[in-house]
């Protein structure tokens, strides 16, 4: 318990520290990519990892307690990158983080045809239960293997 304890309060403060909305000037160039990745990407269907989180929970798996941990899960190992970014921010305006976005980038995928992946994972606390409410993936191509912006179309 005290682990699950010391990973909430963990991301907590990695959420509290991150960029706020209104702060523009030095902001991490993935947070830039977020909305390309918001209108252009693959929606994923939320039902199914929304009930593995409410198991873990009630099993207290502690991937189950921090948004970051979630979007990992969600994110796997579906293709082995040599460079991952993780960046989460608050969406809640407040000191409580119960509204969170989590964006994920993986450079240089070991994939004959996929050179960059992305995910937007939002989140929102529910009670005691970090809740998915919407996940978009999107990825860029190899050169002379497809597109080179960012979206869901398939590479060649």
């Amino acid at each position: 318990m005290r682990l699950n304890f010391l990973l909430v309060l963990s991301s907590f403060f990695v959420l509290s520290c991150g960029q706020n909305d209104s702060e523009e000037n030095n902001q991490d160039p993935l947070w830039d990519l977020e909305q390309q990745v918001f209108e252009k990407g693959e929606d994923i269907e939320i039902e199914e990892i929304n009930k593995s989180i409410e198991k873990a929970n009630t099993m207290r798996l502690s991937w189950a307690y921090s948004p970051i941990t979630i979007a990992i899960k969600i994110a796997g190992q579906q293709m082995i990158s040599p460079e991952v970014k993780i960046l989460a921010k608050s969406k809640s305006g407040n000191e409580l983080i119960t509204h969170t976005v989590v964006m994920i980038e993986k450079k240089n995928l070991q994939d004959d045809s996929v050179n960059d992946q992305y995910f937007r994972i939002e989140l929102k606390l529910g009670g005691s239960i970090w809740q998915v409410m919407d996940i978009k993936k999107a990825w860029n191509c190899k050169a002379n293997r497809g597109h080179s912006e960012i979206n869901a179309e398939l590479c060649k």
